[in-house]
């Protein structure tokens, strides 16, 4: 059975760190833990990852940073390195897609596979999607983009997963700021309904999408999501935990699944001119 992967991507809309400077590196840990509970049982499981940030140009239009897997690292297909640019305001904007492009076609050669199979889903150690869009690159550094996010208190918070946005009050410490959202039954339903289609296609099953969000049209589904962002003594932010619960069903037969996500942002004294690579 394939979890349904619960992204923790902020979108607050960031503002660029003045002390930011071309050649300033950090990196970014994502630790993942999930707790399954249901009647008379109880599983977890624990994953971890990482990636480094590095500023390559700071202008008026944004900062461009680029992303990259620690070194020695094995390669994640045709995803890294990537950069984007974080403008002022709004979401990341990819900028090598030329790049990318060059680089599916490589990883298809080399997988034996071609354009037909661009969005099956396969397994091999795990389970993953084929995908061949440059621009899905960006959902891969989303949830560890931390370290250009300023947020006030006040400020509308969203979560994917969230029916609305909700305020983020700012914590009694001084360092960070909180916010609680409500699970949208419905973005679930379409995840579970999303996540058997990728079932069936791994086993050769034929299941139409209609037919999956009908197995799930009736499920009982409630939860929270809780928001905890901590800041340095200069208002950066330096780690984002998530913690989503989400029940499944009721009584007896209900089953609730825990996920806590932390992404830290370290940064590395030593910075890299990119002229030099």
């Amino acid at each position: 059975m394939i979890r349904v992967t619960l992204l923790a991507a902020a979108l607050l809309a960031p503002s660029l760190a003045s002390a930011q400077a071309v050649g300033d590196q950090a990196q970014l840990l994502r630790t993942t833990r999930t707790e399954q509970r249901s009647a008379g049982s109880m599983s977890n499981s624990q994953n971890s990852d990482a990636l480094v940030e590095r500023v390559v140009a700071v202008t008026p239009a944004g900062v461009e940073l680029e992303y990259s897997l620690p070194p020695g690292s094995q390669s994640a297909g045709w995803t890294f390195p990537l950069r984007v640019l974080q403008p002022p305001t709004g979401p990341l904007q990819l900028r090598n897609r030329a790049e990318l492009e060059a680089r599916i076609d490589t990883w298809l050669k080399d997988a034996r596979l071609t354009r037909a199979a661009c969005g099956q889903w396969i397994f091999t150690w795990n389970a993953f999607r084929i995908d061949c869009d440059p621009e899905s690159a960006l959902t891969a550094v989303q949830p560890f983009a931390i370290g250009s996010l300023k947020p006030t208190e006040g400020a509308p918070y969203a979560d994917p997963q969230a029916a609305r946005p909700a305020p983020l009050k700012a914590r009694p410490e001084g360092k960070g700021f909180t916010v609680e959202l409500a699970i949208d039954p419905r973005i679930v339903r379409e995840e579970l309904a999303q996540a058997d289609l990728a079932v069936a296609q791994i086993n050769r099953q034929k299941l139409s999408l209609e037919a999956a969000r009908k197995a799930h049209a009736a499920d009982q589904i409630a939860g929270t999501i809780k928001v905890t962002i901590d800041t340095d003594s200069a208002g950066q932010v330096r780690r984002r935990t998530r913690i989503a619960t989400l029940t499944l069903g009721k009584g007896d037969q209900a089953e609730t699944r825990t996920t806590t996500e932390m992404v830290e942002r370290r940064p590395i004294q030593q910075r890299v001119d990119p002229n030099s690579i």
